[in-house]
């Protein structure tokens, strides 16, 4: 009986990998890789300290699902008041108190949200722009830029 070989997902396969993080890597020397869960639910990790222009530092952890073939967020985690009316309420399981961000709607086109081929440095740049523009709302009840239309109880969540 012959096995036939499963194609390598993003993440064995080191060209796309190296691809995915060479900006990043080089922006972010001290960019941290791990991973959480475990089998079908495991996510690649990448986490790190980000600026943000006038206002507080803040610590982000990215979330891929590993088991694609490009990488595909499953989640953007970051530190800090919680108050926005783009972030998902923070799970009560995690002691970091942190918060999962709402960047893009999912319906948006590809041209105004991330998409694998941009790279990680890509993302934390949207990360930080995102971070940014909730600190300025907390602090002048105004959002900058676009909008997508927010949940209601038979929509999607942004």
């Amino acid at each position: 009986m012959t096995r036939t070989r499963r194609k390598p997902t993003w993440e064995q396969h080191f060209p796309t990998r190296l691809r995915f993080e060479r900006e990043a890597l080089a922006a972010y020397p001290h960019l941290s890789k791990g991973g959480v869960g475990s089998r079908r639910y495991s996510r690649t990790t990448y986490g790190l300290v980000v600026p943000i222009p006038e206002y507080e530092s803040r610590e982000i952890e990215l979330q891929f699902f590993r088991a694609t073939s490009q990488p595909e967020v499953a989640r953007i985690y970051a530190d800090g008041p919680t108050s926005s009316p783009h972030r998902y309420a923070p799970h009560s399981k995690d002691a970091r108190r942190r918060s999962s961000l709402c960047i893009w709607y999912p319906e948006d086109p590809p041209a105004l949200r991330w998409i694998p081929k941009d790279g990680l440095l890509s993302l934390i740049e949207m990360t930080r722009i995102h971070l940014f523009k909730e600190a300025y709302w907390r602090e002048t009840g105004e959002w900058l830029g676009d909008e997508a239309p927010h949940p209601t109880s038979d929509s999607k969540p942004c």
